[in-house]
């Protein structure tokens, strides 16, 4: 196959990926030959529906999507189907199902450029692809099960939420009450990110019809999540993060960072112990009203 240069959302996307240990994303028609966001379609096979499952963990993300992809011309299409994985991390335990029966596939890797780049010898992307027939005017279902790592974010690595933690002991006063409650949020400040790309998806024909994700952190629920991105169609519901979206032009994509040490609620309920101790410090009043603002967030119904 002819190796392209990325099309449209190229260097977003190229950014994104060498930003974070992301959890991939959707699958993308014919990657090799159009690029992740083709400009010209030479098919009509759009995504009816999609649904995405994402399970958080310290050591591993699971992820399990089922898309329902529709031709809607009279003759049958055969398209190579893949998506893209971190040039640094490794996709594990992938599982491929057309139609309930398992796909093979295969791993190929290009190189990739766009205007602006530093690197003249291009970003490497790797694929993991497997070729699938279409029917004319039919449905087939699709499922890729499989894991990856999240970016542990440690003392190198800043985020908003963890920057307010760190800033904490700069406003503490000395010999303050409040010690044990800073030492022990600071003690549960490392936090974790990935994410889930939704602009592979433009490849296909039409928008996607109906996009479901959920974000499940087992044993104590949503409350872990610190950040979450886009900050609409979302609804925060007893045992997950859930997303709905229709007619989804997917320009996008899905961030998270969560603190798998504390829920919101845990983590308010210390801070709110240590400015009972500590009033004047105003970093620990940014951190409560960071918390107290997700944490309405994650109220809303």
């Amino acid at each position: 196959m002819t190796k392209v240069s990325l099309k449209r959302k190229a260097g977003f996307l190229l950014t994104f990926l060498a930003a974070a240990n992301i959890a991939y994303g959707d699958v993308a028609p014919d990657p090799l030959d159009s690029g992740l966001s083709p400009s010209v379609l030479t098919h009509r096979v759009g995504m009816a529906s999609e649904e995405v499952n994402i399970f958080l963990g310290e050591e591993r993300v699971a992820i399990n999507a089922k898309f329902m992809l529709v031709n809607l011309s009279e003759k049958d299409a055969v398209l190579e189907v893949g998506f893209p994985t971190d040039h640094r991390d490794e996709v594990l335990s992938l599982k491929v199902f057309v139609g309930g029966e398992p796909a093979s596939f295969r791993e190929e890797s290009e190189r990739l450029y766009y205007p602006g780049s530093i690197d003249e010898n291009g970003i490497k992307v790797n694929w993991v692809l497997w070729k699938m027939t279409f029917p004319g005017r039919s449905e087939t279902e699709l499922r890729v099960n499989y894991k990856v790592r999240p970016r542990r974010n440690e003392d190198f690595l800043f985020t908003p939420y963890r920057e307010l933690i760190e800033r904490i002991t700069i406003g503490q006063s000395g010999g303050s009450p409040a010690s044990d409650h800073i030492s022990k949020l600071r003690s549960g400040m490392t936090t974790f990110s990935t994410g889930y790309l939704l602009v592979t998806g433009a490849g296909w024909y039409g928008n996607i019809g109906e996009a479901l994700i959920n974000v499940f952190y087992e044993g104590k629920g949503p409350g872990v999540i610190r950040r979450f991105s886009p900050e609409e169609n979302y609804s925060f519901l007893p045992d997950r993060l859930q997303w709905k979206f229709f007619s989804l032009d997917p320009s996008f994509n899905v961030e998270l960072e969560f603190n798998p040490s504390f829920t919101v609620e845990e983590e308010l309920s210390i801070v709110r112990w240590a400015l009972a101790s500590d009033e004047s410090n105003q970093d620990l009043k940014n951190l409560h009203d960071y918390l107290e603002s997700l944490s309405d967030k994650m109220k809303e119904r």
